[in-house]
């Protein structure tokens, strides 16, 4: 509308100017000796409805709204990007055994409890902090797919790759915590798809880019200690995953500092941040 109203203005500053002129060249004519030049009064008056309407139409701004809006989203560092978050485990009674890789007729439990600390349970934490990953990841333009988004929920090993499959997700991190007997051992892990049970071998060296960058990032985020990267190829969801996945142990429930660390707001921001930070970097160099 700031454009309507200066291009008016100019159509309006130019119509006078002219006029200016041409009532110079023949002031005799002119004769009423109402104060008011006669090309005003035709300027402001002898104009057809016909003639405003289509001048108005020309000074209409353009519709830049959603051009403008769809720019500034394909600006952002994660646009087109679609990551599945799978918060680890899950409150349910079901109980079944499934194959632990598409390629071999072993099983393992569907659905398995985690871990537990002195103030939260490790499916509560995953989901906490997996939902503030989603909002970071969507901040920076990403299309976030989740697996689960209820602490209640059955979706078995399986079905948690399959949802990231069928998304065709550029990358899935699954979100867990870690427990142990010993309750001095503390630091964060990222576990990686590795081994002949994996149903699409490809995922492999991606997967470990990921991960190692991904670690960096969050432990340089917490603060935490970097345990480095392990590799398994006895994990179900790994060995179903069509694309690159990854699986970050935040740290473990069994050590009382971190457990208290784990259940405060500001740090499971900061593990939310780190992820976030991690997959800007990874895309810039995968």
């Amino acid at each position: 509308m700031a454009l309507k109203r200066l291009i008016a203005g100019s159509l309006m500053i130019a119509c006078i100017l002219c006029g200016c002129g041409n009532q110079q060249s023949g002031a005799g004519q002119a004769g009423s000796g109402s104060g008011e030049p006669q090309h005003v009064q035709d300027a402001a008056g002898s104009g057809s409805a016909g003639e405003d309407a289509s001048i108005e139409d020309e000074l209409v701004d353009p519709p830049l709204g959603d051009e403008a809006a769809s720019k500034e989203v394909e600006a952002l560092p994660l646009s087109g990007l679609v990551i599945c978050l799978d918060p680890g485990h899950g409150i349910t009674s079901a109980s079944k055994q499934e194959q632990v890789s598409p390629v071999s007729s072993e099983t393992k439990p569907a659905y398995v409890s985690g871990a537990e600390g002195n103030s939260q349970t490790e499916e509560a934490l995953n989901l906490a902090v997996a939902q503030m990953t989603r909002t970071e990841l969507e901040s920076l333009g990403a299309q976030v797919v989740m697996t689960r988004e209820t602490d209640e929920a059955t979706v078995s090993n399986i079905e948690r790759a399959q949802i990231a499959n069928q998304a065709q997700a550029d990358l899935c991190i699954r979100i867990h915590a870690d427990g142990s007997d010993d309750s001095s051992v503390y630091g964060m892990s990222m576990q990686v798809p590795s081994g002949s049970l994996l149903g699409t071998p490809s995922i492999e060296a991606p997967s470990a880019q990921a991960a190692e960058i991904i670690l960096q990032t969050v432990t340089e985020a917490t603060g935490a200690r970097n345990r480095g990267l392990v590799q398994r190829s006895d994990l179900t969801g790994f060995n179903w995953s069509e694309v690159p996945c990854i699986l970050l142990e935040m740290g473990f429930l069994s050590n009382a500092d971190e457990d208290a660390k784990l259940a405060a707001q500001e740090y499971r921001q900061q593990i939310a941040s780190g992820i976030a930070e991690g997959v800007c970097r990874w895309v810039s160099v995968r």
